[in-house]
C-alpha cells in the first residue's frame, strides 16, 4: 500500500474530506495529489497531518510497510467482520456494548460496527440522515480509484436507493473511461455492483434501477477473480426479470459452490426452499 492509498483509506474511515484532512498544513490541491500518487510528501509534513488528527503515526507506517498491525482494536474489527459474514447479531450486540464502554474506541471501529448491522439487517433504517449525507458527501467529492470503489462497495448500504444509484452510476462511468485490470480494483468495482443490486432488491427498487449495474457486470472482463460476482450478476438479473426457472438454476449453482449465505435473503418467485 502506498502512502497516498493509506492516507485516503484512513481519511475515508474517519469521515473527513480532503480539505479537512489537509488541515491547513498543505493545500487541498496538494493533498489530493499526494493521495493520487502525483506528489510525494515530506515526512515532517506527513507526521504533522497525522498528529493533528490524533492518528497513530507508528501504526500508519506499519500499515505502509504491510506489517501486521498491533492496534488493540484490530481483533475486535476482525470479530465484527466475522459476525457480519455469519449474520451473528448476538455477537455484534456484545461488541457494541464493549465499544460503548470504551471511551477510547476509535471512530472507524464504530463505523465498521454500524456497517455490519446494516448489512446483516439489509436495511439503513437505523442509519441517521447525518451519516447518510456524510457518506454521500465523501463519495461525491472523490476521484474514483481502487480505494474509492472499495469504500463505495461497503458504504452503499448506508444510502437511500436514489443516492446509491447516482453514485454507483458515477463509479461505473469513471471505470468505463479508465478501466483498471489489477485484481483488487476489478474485485472492488464488481462487488460494488453486486452490493448495489442487493440494496435494490431489499429497497424494492424498480427494475430500471438495476439495468446499468447488470450491464456493467456483463461488460467486465471474464477474469477468474470476479467469477463469483459474474455469477451473482446473472442470478440478480434473473430475479429482477422475474425468471423463476433461471433464477432457481443459478441459485442452486451458487449454493453448491458453498456461497448459500450470500443469497439466502433473496427469494426467487414462489421460492419455498
Amino acid at each position: 500500500m502506498t502512502i497516498g492509498e493509506a492516507l485516503k483509506s484512513l481519511r475515508l474511515h474517519a469521515g473527513m474530506t480532503q480539505t479537512q484532512m489537509a488541515a491547513g498544513i498543505v493545500t487541498e490541491s496538494f493533498y489530493s495529489k499526494v493521495e493520487r500518487g502525483v506528489h510525494a510528501i515530506d515526512a515532517d509534513i506527513l507526521i504533522k497531518i497525522l498528529l493533528v488528527h490524533h492518528f497513530d503515526v507508528t501504526k500508519f507506517f506499519e500499515q505502509i510497510g504491510n506489517q501486521q498491525s498491533m492496534e488493540p482494536y484490530f481483533d475486535m474489527a476482525g470479530k465484527i467482520i466475522f459476525a457480519q459474514n455469519n449474520k451473528d447479531l448476538q455477537t455484534l450486540d456484545e461488541i457494541k456494548s464493549k465499544i460503548q464502554d470504551d471511551k477510547h474506541a476509535p471512530q472507524w471501529l464504530k463505523y465498521r460496527l454500524e456497517l455490519a448491522y446494516a448489512w446483516i439487517l439489509r436495511s439503513n433504517d437505523q442509519i441517521s440522515p447525518e451519516v447518510k449525507e456524510k457518506v454521500k458527501g465523501l463519495i461525491v467529492s472523490e476521484n474514483w480509484d481502487r480505494t474509492s470503489y472499495h469504500f463505495l462497495s461497503q458504504a452503499v448500504i448506508f444510502l437511500d436507493i436514489d443516492d446509491a444509484k447516482q453514485l454507483v452510476d458515477s463509479a461505473f462511468s469513471a471505470y468505463r473511461k479508465h478501466p483498471a485490470i489489477d485484481t483488487f480494483t476489478l474485485q472492488f468495482v464488481a462487488t460494488t455492483a453486486i452490493n448495489y443490486l442487493n440494496c435494490c432488491y431489499h429497497q424494492h427498487a424498480d427494475r430500471s434501477y438495476t439495468l446499468n449495474a447488470l450491464k456493467f457486470l456483463h461488460e467486465l472482463l471474464p477474469d477468474p477473480s470476479i467469477g463469483l460476482q459474474k455469477l451473482l450478476g446473472l442470478f440478480y438479473g434473473a430475479v429482477f426479470d422475474r425468471d423463476e426457472e433461471r433464477a432457481k438454476r443459478l441459485k442452486a449453482v451458487i449454493e453448491n459452490c458453498g456461497y448459500a449465505k450470500i443469497i439466502d435473503d433473496v427469494r426467487v418467485i414462489n421460492d419455498k426452499d
